[in-house]
């Protein structure tokens, strides 16, 4: 057996590392999370305990966290992933998919990998939360096709001393503005900060007071972060689509599209800048209200010529963004909820409004789940796939053998195979 283990290490290191899945993109594209680790079955929605994923993402060791059942996990406190390599593969859940409420998921960990996932804490626990964050001084994290909101702060933020970070392709909408905050109304979708790469594409952001998203360094301390945000939808801001950007950065700002809700304010700009910022954009084919101007104080900000150094993103027009991100953005798989489809209705039609609270909307909806597939060697994958791709479904050992050679486990085959195809995704330019 641990011959074995050796055999399939020097064989993961032999071969050419891919990216964290098909269709990871940007600065944190090339995240490993638990690629070759053991793979951990969520098996109960209790808060803590065997079989819960609370135990199962706070595990040392790389590991992948697959699930069989659907439902809301109601958090008695904040999930903190501090232990790294981690994938999180929410499409594996049976039936309508996962939702966490009450408190936080908060990552303090390198090489992370969350997707169809949604967190969802709203006003229950009395307190300030976020839906998901991403902090201290994590490297290599990558959030894909997960849905944030209701968070009494921001719904979604990556922030602190963090870097090769992207959130691609999710929905960060109706963060609760008049809520419980000590500051006052506070409905903000995304506080942004890092010291180094950091992507965000093909997100919806929806019916957010500000921060949507807001850019920042990580508070005055070098070295100091690039920021590439492209292809993402904003819509329905209410005192500012961006918030307050501040301090030194580099920030490349292509093919968005925002569009207003009827009490959307227009006569600032789309990006608004502290007193004391010096940031370095580079701008290309945004699309935006014509009365409003895409800089607060143009006299602020140094534009460049070319785009700042970033790893690839398939980028189309913002037209083009437009319907790919309301197609298929947020925790679809295994399906879209009633939240994410009445937000994107919403988009498309230009109603809704900021809200105060989740009951204003009314709360969650009920996850159902399904049996889930017979998993003989409770390995991750069911016996059917197995048998279908030559493995053996009485053999646990195999998920983490990469059959084809292509640098994916089979587990990880397994699980993408169930996501999105990106292929499907706008033609490329750039």
């Amino acid at each position: 057996m641990k011959l074995s283990a050796c055999l399939i290490a020097i064989t993961l290191l032999g071969a050419a590392e891919p990216v964290a899945f098909p269709g990871a993109e940007g600065f944190g594209a090339r995240t490993r999370g638990g690629r070759g680790g053991r793979v951990i079955i969520v098996s109960n929605l209790e808060d803590s305990g065997p079989g819960s994923f609370r135990e199962a993402v706070t595990q040392a060791g790389p590991r992948i966290v697959v699930f069989r059942v659907s439902g809301i996990i109601d958090l008695k406190s904040d999930v903190v992933i501090r232990e790294p390599f981690l994938t999180v593969a929410g499409q594996t859940a049976p039936g309508d998919g996962i939702c966490f409420r009450g408190a936080a998921v908060i990552v303090n960990a390198n090489e992370v990998i969350l997707r169809y996932l949604r967190f969802r804490p709203g006003d229950i626990a009395g307190r300030e939360v976020d839906g998901l964050s991403i902090g201290g001084e994590s490297r290599n994290v990558i959030v894909d096709h997960c849905s944030a909101s209701w968070g009494v702060d921001e719904c979604l933020s990556a922030s602190g001393a963090i870097a090769d970070v992207t959130v691609q392709w999710c929905i960060i909408a109706e963060g609760l503005n008049r809520s419980v905050h000590h500051k006052g109304p506070h409905g903000y979708g995304s506080l942004v900060r890092a010291v180094g790469g950091l992507s965000m594409h093909h997100n919806l952001w929806a019916h957010h007071n500000a921060r949507s998203p807001r850019l920042g360094d990580n508070y005055g301390k070098p070295p100091y972060p690039t920021f590439d945000i492209r292809n993402n939808v904003i819509y329905g801001w209410g005192g500012t689509a961006t918030g307050l950007v501040g301090d030194i950065l580099d920030a490349n700002y292509i093919g968005n599209y925002l569009k207003p809700a009827p009490t959307s304010n227009l006569s600032r700009g789309v990006i608004v800048f502290t007193a004391t910022a010096r940031p370095r954009f580079y701008v290309q084919d945004n699309v935006f209200p014509e009365t409003m101007k895409l800089f607060s104080n143009e006299s602020q900000v140094s534009i460049s010529d070319q785009p700042f150094p970033a790893p690839p993103v398939r980028t189309s027009s913002a037209q083009q963004a437009l319907e790919a991100v309301l197609a298929h953005a947020g925790a679809s798989l295994p399906r879209r909820d009633a939240v994410d489809a009445r937000i994107v209705e919403q988009v498309r039609k230009g109603t809704g409004r900021i809200i105060d609270s989740q009951r204003e909307v009314g709360g969650w909806p009920t996850y159902r789940s399904a049996p889930p597939p017979v998993d003989t060697d409770r390995d991750g994958m069911p016996d059917e796939w197995e048998q279908a791709h030559g493995l053996n479904p009485r053999d646990p050992a195999d998920a983490s053998s990469d059959r084809d050679r292509d640098g994916y486990t089979n587990i990880e085959e397994y699980v993408n195979s169930l996501a999105w195809p990106r292929a499907a995704a706008p033609a490329a330019s750039r």
